[in-house]
């Protein structure tokens, strides 16, 4: 019997997301090629989700996808404005992800979802609270616990903590990423790239003890290098999200 020669898993992959708001070629070109100029290591071949805020003809969506090329990043997958779209996305080897349930709009119909099963949990909740004594719940993790990794990240590595925190005792080097669904803790010099809530958890946040990365990141809102240089640079410090900008604090 020929055994299986390969496996189908799920997987979780950090991408950057592209969103398109004017095109305009040559002012587009010069534009998307500085901001890869700024942080090459990161951009280079990275994956790409390209997302169309305004309709776009199928010659400026070749033209679109050939410039980003061009600039070695790799278009995967295409949302937003597509439909007249789809038969050139698929000859071009692309994913239509606007009907994914990663999109957007899924996670906003997801979170009005949720808050109409609160808001009925609550209703029946009130109405049970008369008729029934006071039960203690049961207390849910949120969370699993922290991973921690005691030893140095080095430059190619990639440490991802699902469902928790990342704590890493040692220093991360350059060209080295951490990815966490919470926060990012870095008891070393943090020299690579730190990507905290990065299912959308706005609350996480990054700390470490000597701040000289190239990229942070927090749910998706991040800052390169050269905005990272500061007061607190090369120093303990700590990184959150404050309606959508990131800021740099020391640490107490």
């Amino acid at each position: 019997m020929t055994e299986t020669c390969f496996r189908m898993k799920g997987t979780t992959l950090t991408s950057i997301v592209l969103e398109v708001v004017d095109f305009e070629p040559d002012v587009f070109e010069s534009q998307l090629s500085q901001k890869v100029a700024s942080a090459p290591q990161f951009f280079t071949r990275s994956s790409l989700i390209l997302h169309i805020v305004k309709p776009l003809a199928a010659t400026e969506f070749e033209l679109l996808v050939a410039l980003c090329r061009r600039l070695q990043l790799q278009p995967m997958a295409v949302k937003g404005e597509v439909g007249e779209l789809k038969p050139i996305i698929n000859d071009l080897g692309l994913a239509d992800v606007s009907q994914s349930k990663f999109t957007d709009s899924a996670l906003k119909a997801q979170r009005v979802d949720v808050a109409t099963q609160d808001d009925t949990k609550k209703n029946s909740q009130e109405t049970s609270d008369k008729i029934a004594p006071q039960v203690a719940k049961p207390q849910v993790a949120l969370f699993k616990p922290a991973k921690v990794v005691a030893r140095p990240v080095r430059s190619g590595q990639q440490v991802y903590a699902e469902g928790s925190d990342l704590i890493v005792t040692a220093s991360v080097s350059e060209g080295a990423e951490l990815l966490a669904d919470g926060n990012i803790h870095v008891y070393g010099t943090l020299r690579g790239r730190a990507l905290a809530g990065v299912k959308g958890n706005t609350q996480a946040r990054v700390y470490c003890q000597a701040l000289d990365a190239e990229l942070i990141s927090i749910a998706g809102q991040f800052i390169m290098h050269e905005s990272v240089k500061g007061d607190c640079w090369k120093k303990p410090a700590q990184v959150y999200l404050e309606e959508e900008t990131l800021r740099i604090v020391p640490l107490a």
